[in-house]
């Protein structure tokens, strides 16, 4: 069944990649059904799966969120995860991405190759209640708090994406949230966020290196999958982008890995290789000053005067300035 659904998502993709032929204006009137359909389908699928009506509360209209795959739990997040060693991760290379969080003095580390068939994965760390979640298409990974208003709840997977994002609901609210800025987007707390845990994305051996004691996601995760390699091909180096988009900058190519990171509404983005470059930025935002940095592990954090962090999310160029159409960039000239 799992591997049926699998099938499933890769095809819908295909039928909805079609953007590229929309922005040369060169479209056909096949690729125009298709859309049309793509547009449609999740307006029946999420009033039949989450009751959601015209009453239902919704910062954004249900005909801009795409059907990804046929329901909700399509993908199956991972609900009860099991961990090895360091050493006992022979499975993963020097290279190979993880994302990797830090609570507590509990290090966690979460390979991309294992997120890419599951998005989800609801863990306690340290005895806090936390979902690291991962879309494939935004290159975008982020941590948040699994407790909701006070009550401990699991996320899903939706079924639907917005802005390309991977679209999360919660299981006790079946409020849907958008990825990328950890916000409810339609339900009964649409307009509320997450809270967003420091997080980060980075090769398997630095965060090893800097972590001996790290604990690494297994590939004992109850499902029949062959972990490894990658589905999506060249989609990480191409410039295209699979679904529609509200909002399309060009200042950079669409899939060059920023940071970014956002405060009372106001965003900056920074790519990776302009921090490589200045290993420390000090800037403003919102009127408060940051220090960002990139530590030894990977992590990425702005500092703000006080000592608290704002977290940063690793992700496409494309995905952070969908959802922030006036954000500031740090890039090196072209």
């Amino acid at each position: 069944m799992y591997n049926i659904i699998r099938i499933f998502c890769v095809i819908a993709l295909l039928l909805v990649s079609a953007p590229n032929h929309a922005q040369t204006g060169t479209r056909t009137d096949d690729a125009e059904a298709k859309a049309r359909t793509a547009r449609t389908w999740p307006v029946d699928v999420l009033r039949e799966t989450f009751g959601f009506d015209a009453s239902t509360p919704a910062e954004v209209p249900l005909t801009e969120l795409i059907q990804g795959c046929p329901a909700r739990d399509c993908i199956p997040a991972i609900e009860n995860p099991k961990f090895v060693s360091a050493a006992q991760a022979d499975f993963l290379a020097d290279d190979d991405i993880v994302l990797a969080i830090s609570v507590d003095g509990v290090h966690r580390a979460y390979p991309t190759a294992i997120l890419a068939h599951h998005e989800i994965v609801n863990d306690t760390i340290a005895g806090q209640p936390i979902a690291i979640t991962y879309c494939p298409l935004c290159g975008s990974g982020a941590a948040f708090s699994r407790r909701i208003g006070g009550e401990v709840t699991s996320f899903g997977v939706s079924g639907v994406l917005h802005n390309s994002d991977l679209v999360l609901y919660d299981r006790a609210s079946n409020t849907l949230w958008a990825q990328v800025i950890g916000r409810g987007i339609v339900g009964p707390r649409s307009g509320e966020s997450l809270t967003a845990l420091p997080l980060t994305q980075v090769e398997w051996k630095a965060w090893r290196n800097a972590h001996a004691d790290t604990q690494v996601l297994s590939t004992d995760t109850g499902f029949a999958v062959a972990y490894g390699g990658n589905p999506y091909g060249d989609y990480a180096s191409s410039e295209k982008v699979f679904f529609p988009l509200s909002n399309r900058d060009t200042r950079i190519h669409p899939k060059m890995v920023v940071f970014g990171m956002q405060i009372d509404g106001a965003s900056l983005a920074v790519t990776d290789e302009y921090l490589r470059a200045n290993p420390r930025i000090e800037t403003a935002l919102a009127g408060e000053t940051l220090l960002i940095e990139r530590a030894a592990d990977g992590m990425v954090n702005a500092h703000r005067a006080d000592g608290s962090v704002v977290p940063a999310i690793r992700l496409f160029w494309f995905a952070w300035a969908s959802f922030h159409p006036q954000t500031e960039l740090r890039a090196l000239p072209r």
